[in-house]
């Protein structure tokens, strides 16, 4: 019987030693690495300044200038355009109003010499860009066909968009 032990002890051992190392398991996956870039323009975070044309005497053939600002940030390198649509008063010109029947006109420009009028149509009378990723102030120059109107506090709201 201790044979048949001893026997049954070197058969494990040597089971033991001739066995085959255990395998390593893997698996894999794959996966995406991605981003969307986009460009962006914003021309309301900083305010606007008005075009004020201040307080003038009544005057058949006293025109008024005026300038204000508008300030866009778009991404570098992105191109813009700038319109500004006609006002609230629009009656075949931009129109100021005193909140009654009187108006007084007026026109907008993309130049301080008041030759290129500004409006929204791209490639026409819009004003065109580049984006820089920084603030870029874009003077507004306006200037009043006279100011013969009746006395009164005029005013006209202009919409300004910025197309990327």
């Amino acid at each position: 019987m201790r044979l048949i032990k001893t026997s049954l002890l070197a058969l494990v051992i040597a089971a033991a030693g001739t066995a085959l190392p255990a395998q390593a398991a893997t698996d894999t996956t794959t996966f995406n690495v991605k981003i969307v870039i986009t460009e962006s323009c914003d021309i309301h975070t900083t305010a606007a300044t008005d075009v004020d044309f201040g307080t003038h005497a009544r005057s058949t053939t006293a025109q008024q200038t005026a300038t204000g600002t508008l300030t866009v940030n778009c991404t570098d390198g992105t191109p813009y355009n700038i319109g500004l649509d006609n006002g609230s008063n629009f009656s075949g010109t931009r129109r100021m109003n005193d909140g009654g029947t009187n108006y007084l006109g007026y026109g907008l420009f993309r130049d301080s010499a008041h030759s290129l009028a500004w409006g929204t149509t791209i490639g026409t009378n819009t004003l065109t860009g580049t984006g820089t990723a920084a603030n870029q102030v874009i003077s507004v120059y306006g200037q009043t066909v006279d100011t013969n109107a009746p006395a009164g506090s005029y005013s006209d709201i202009v919409t300004a968009t910025v197309t990327y």
